[in-house]
């Protein structure tokens, strides 16, 4: 078990598998990497599906000359479905559609929580045409779908169910489902939102990705935070099945299903999807400072990497660079809420690409089209500040007249300003800009290469982010919803949590493991709370009303009371936490019904007594139920 006393979850990402699909042109996909699955569709994966699902051995109406995935020699993968002369009646309406050979791929590996990422260029809409990158939770001891939990990161429907005429481009789905009952074998839990797209994604490569955690599953498209499920949305009857163990990822491009419609005379000979990565990143607890965390925004073609030792910060990155609508770099960065600034010294860089940058950031988020206020460094030693305005929009530039290896961007109230300095003391204005930027933000060191087959390596030191009280990652936790006892805010002592407590904050311990199930989910807990202290956390309650919480909790003897602060005024009188069998035992105790208004809130957790060995019993989440 890891003990990390006095550190914040937060902390950076580390690839721990990927494939980035580089190899010969009509090469198969690593069998090291995924198996296929093969046959008819409908009987592979239910849905009333029309196609045949293809090996390169398969027997017709599969053709080992016509592959349906494949390497194209420029590190991507090649899915394609191709249309043969056969027909099909399926489902209950006795449909009928063209036969089309296709692949369903399924990684070897199996992973439990992590960002799940893929960059994809999706086929261009048509009728039937459902493409998809999943994950689907293992079909062991009996146990089958929907019971093993399922994790949809993107797929489109054609012709959007129940409008059979309609054919929408630009809207993908994500989801997560489970059974809507103990036992289920038909009912499904569908927690599901639209991302709709500002142009055809077909046109390009995208970024789909998943943020999973236990209780938790976060969407992103381009780096853009668009949906939220968790535990805490469920009613209380519906079972959350993605903690239940290791889940395979899933590649496939299905023709046709029962609940949206089928392909007909319409729909290409030859709908394609196009893959550049499948990556998985895992926590790496040591690979950054206190409340840091690090992202590739806008999926580079090539994986970044952020750590720090011995107060240098090291940030490799690559990508097309930060320059038009839409940005690929990689980003360390840390919550900043309202007024403050961002300060580093950019030692060296690697590349010698003219356009390539090392520098500080101000950004509305990890999407790739955010506004943002930048400061820096190109290798040929110039230097600029740079901000985009609005979402998507092409950045404005002041260029300065100097060499500069130190860089600042301050922000107050809406207007952003980058300055640069020969020796950090002295500091020149480059120039300002005004943004209307959200309360939060995050804040930190760029490196992008504008180097496709290289990363621009940047060592960074005297880092500095100013100390604010600000949430989590930058994003308030939706409430009803979930919340991680160890993200807490990001002030640090005495900003969001008792004073107490000291600069490393409250103690956090990575839970055990030990049977791989829901009762042991892994994850991180809080651990050995002293009565009398506050730890702060902000929200965004959806709407006015009444609402319990529900605290997951481990403790061998009497655990102590506790209650929960709205704003500093508190929501109930203090309950108990039981002694629930165990330390890693854990169960979930509801506090007293209370009430919450909408809109942004700081919602503390306040301890009042110790349990029975003198401290709080352990604290994995609480999640938020309306009742």
């Amino acid at each position: 078990m890891l003990v990390r006393a006095g550190a914040q979850q937060t902390s950076g990402w580390k690839l721990v598998w990927s494939d980035e699909f580089n190899g010969a042109a009509g090469a198969p996909p690593d069998a090291a990497n995924w198996k296929f699955q093969t046959g008819p569709g409908a009987a592979i994966a239910g849905n009333e599906e029309a196609e045949m699902y293809c090996a390169r051995d398969s027997s017709a109406p599969c053709r080992a000359d016509q592959p349906n995935a494949y390497l194209d020699g420029k590190g991507h993968l090649i899915l394609v479905a191709i249309r043969t002369d056969a027909t099909v009646t399926v489902g209950a309406k006795k449909a009928s559609s063209p036969v089309y050979t296709s692949a369903r791929m399924v990684s070897v590996p199996s992973f439990l929580y992590g960002r799940l990422e893929a960059s994809i260029r999706i086929p261009a809409a048509g009728k039937g045409i459902w493409p998809a990158f999943w994950a689907l939770g293992q079909e062991v001891g009996g146990v089958h779908w929907p019971a093993v939990g399922e994790i949809d990161v993107m797929e489109q429907w054609n012709p959007l169910p129940g409008t059979p005429e309609k054919i929408d481009g630009v809207t993908i789905h994500g989801a997560v489902h489970g059974p809507l009952a103990p036992g289920s074998k038909t009912g499904f839990l569908d927690q599901s939102a639209d991302y709709i797209f500002p142009a055809n994604p077909a046109a390009g490569l995208h970024q789909f990705a998943v943020d999973w955690t236990p209780g938790a599953v976060d969407f992103y498209v381009d780096g853009y935070l668009y949906h939220r499920t968790s535990v805490g949305s469920l009613t209380g009857k519906e079972q959350w099945e993605q903690d239940r163990g290791p889940f395979s990822l899933l590649l496939n491009l299905a023709m046709g299903g029962g609940f949206f419609g089928y392909p007909d005379a319409s729909t290409g000979a030859t709908p394609t999807m196009v893959v550049d990565y499948v990556r998985v990143y895992q926590r790496q607890e040591k690979a950054l400072a206190t409340g840091w965390s690090n992202a590739d925004i806008g999926g580079p073609a090539e994986a970044g990497s952020a750590v720090l030792r011995d107060g240098v910060y090291t940030v490799a990155g690559g990508g097309a660079g930060i320059s038009g609508r839409f940005d690929q770099f990689q980003f360390a960065y840390k919550p900043m809420a309202a007024d403050g600034e961002v300060t580093a010294h950019v030692i060296d860089q690697s590349s010698k690409v003219a356009q390539a940058k090392a520098g500080v950031m101000l950004r509305e988020g990890r999407g790739a089209a955010s506004p943002y206020a930048m400061a820096f460094v190109s290798p040929d030693g110039s230097v600029h500040f740079r901000f985009r305005t609005a979402r998507g929009e092409v950045p404005g530039e002041v260029l300065y007249k100097g060499p500069a290896t130190w860089l600042k961007v301050g922000r107050l109230g809406d207007v952003f300003t980058g300055y640069a300095s020969t020796d950090g003391k002295k500091w020149d204005a480059i120039g300002n800009a005004k943004l209307a930027l959200k309360h939060d933000l995050i804040a930190g060191l760029i490196a992008t290469s504008r180097d496709n087959k290289a990363d621009n390596s940047v060592r960074f030191d005297y880092v500095d982010v100013t100390r604010t009280d600000a949430a989590f990652d930058g994003e308030a936790a939706p409430l009803p919803g979930v919340v991680q006892a160890e993200r807490f805010d990001a002030g640090g002592a005495g900003y969001t949590y008792s004073a107490e407590f000291g600069d490393g904050g409250p103690r956090i311990e990575e839970m055990a493991d030990a049977a791989g199930t829901e009762n042991s989910a892994r994850g991180y807990s809080l651990k050995e709370l002293k009565a009398g202290r506050y730890i702060n956390y902000s929200v965004e309650v959806a709407k006015d009303g009444d609402y319990v919480i529900n605290v997951r909790t481990a403790s061998a003897g009497a655990g102590g009371t506790l209650h929960f602060n709205l704003d500093q005024k508190p929501l109930s009188k203090p309950f108990s936490l039981p002694a629930t069998g165990g330390n890693d035992t854990w169960q979930e105790v509801k506090s007293p019904i209370v009430h919450l208004s909408a809109g942004r809130h700081t919602l503390a957790l306040v301890t009042d007594s110790a349990g029975a060995s003198g401290v709080m019993a352990n604290i994995d989440l609480f999640s938020v139920r309306p009742q």
